[in-house]
This record gives structure tokens, sequence and C-alpha cells, in this order.
């Protein structure tokens, strides 16, 4: 039996965590507290619909120094990502199957992130169920680090979130990472990380 090639020993289970740029970046804050209140930004992995378009603003940091830019991809709360014109133009296509855009308005009197303009909350509505709660370290019945279940991803690119974590984390199996990453760089976006998780 002829040996096997380097190619069917590549893991094409690997799964990153698609996040904020840690401080290099401004985050988007809600402008209305009761858009905090009533869970307008709460992203559980189900469809939302929203009335009127809410609104956010850049967060402002008091001494001037500190301010960090708006980057194309920004985070408002949780398990979402918001996008910019020019990210969405770039992403859309990649997106869309795994959830939904809805439309926002950014508040920006101080001019840091552009002025203000429509913006686009991406909602990861695929669930995919792949941590396995027996080996992930937990306080309670929540998730604190996730252990995943090995080959519970399809091979197919998947933008993903697991119940257990569904407001904290989106996930990326191998094949969109690599895509991902690509239309990212293709484009010049920046503001977001991708975490390598397991």
């Amino acid at each position: 039996m002829p040996n096997a090639s380097p190619d069917q020993h590549i893991r094409t289970d690997r799964i990153w965590n698609w996040n904020s740029a840690a401080n290099g970046f401004t985050t988007l804050l809600p402008v209305r507290d009761e858009d905090i209140l009533t869970g307008v930004f709460t992203a559980d992995g189900t469809p939302k619909a929203w009335d009127t378009r809410p609104q956010v603003m850049p967060g402002i940091e008091r001494v001037k120094k500190k301010q960090h830019p708006l980057g194309d991809l920004s985070f408002v709360m949780g398990a979402s990502v918001v996008l910019n014109e020019k990210a969405h133009a770039a992403l859309r296509g990649f997106l869309d199957p795994f959830g939904q855009f809805l439309e926002l308005d950014m508040v920006d009197e101080t001019g840091i992130g552009g002025g203000d303009q429509r913006l686009y909350f991406y909602n990861v509505t695929n669930v995919i169920r792949c941590i396995d709660f027996d080996r992930s370290e937990t306080e309670g019945k929540k998730v604190i680090k996730p252990a995943f279940v090995p080959d519970s991803i399809p091979a197919s690119a998947q933008v993903f979130k697991d119940p257990l974590r569904k407001k904290m984390d989106i996930y990326l199996n191998q094949a969109a990472h690599a895509e991902l990453s690509r239309l990212m760089t293709e484009a010049g976006l920046r503001g977001s990380t991708l975490t390598r998780m397991f």
C-alpha cells in the first residue's frame, strides 16, 4: 500500500475565533441606553429584525493621545461584527450564507470614524454543535474555555456559532479562515483578528 501523501495529513478541523483587534481600534457603542437593555444588539444565533435602524457611535477616549481609529470591521456587543461600506462590499458575498446583515447608523460628531455613515451589523445564524461540554473548562452550566469535538464541522467553509457560546463567539473552520483572511487582505480591511482555538 503506498504511503499517504502529505496533503492527506493536513487537519481540516481547525477552529478560529473572529473577534476585535484588541487595543488597536476603538469599539462602537450604542447611542441609546435602551438598545442595551432591550437586547437590540444581542446576537444569539437566531435571525433578528429591526423596526428602525439603531444608532452607534465610536468610543471616545478622554485623553486624545490614547484615541484609537475606527476599523473597517468593528464590534459593538458580544458575538457580532459591524462592517463599514468597504468591508460590506468585500465580504458580503462570502458571509451571506452564514447569517444576515442589518443596517444601522453611525453618529460620528467628532469625525473619528469618518463622519456619519451607514454600517452593517452582521448576525451569524449558522449554528453547529461542536463544543464538548464535558471536556471544556466550565463554571456551572457556562463554558469558559471550550474544547471541541473532532470532526464535528463540515469540511466546506463555515462561519458559525455553537449553542453553548452563541452570545460570546463567532467561529470559522479552516476553509472559512483561509477565504476570509484572503478577502480581508485583498481589500485591506482592518479592525478584527482571527484567533486559533483548536
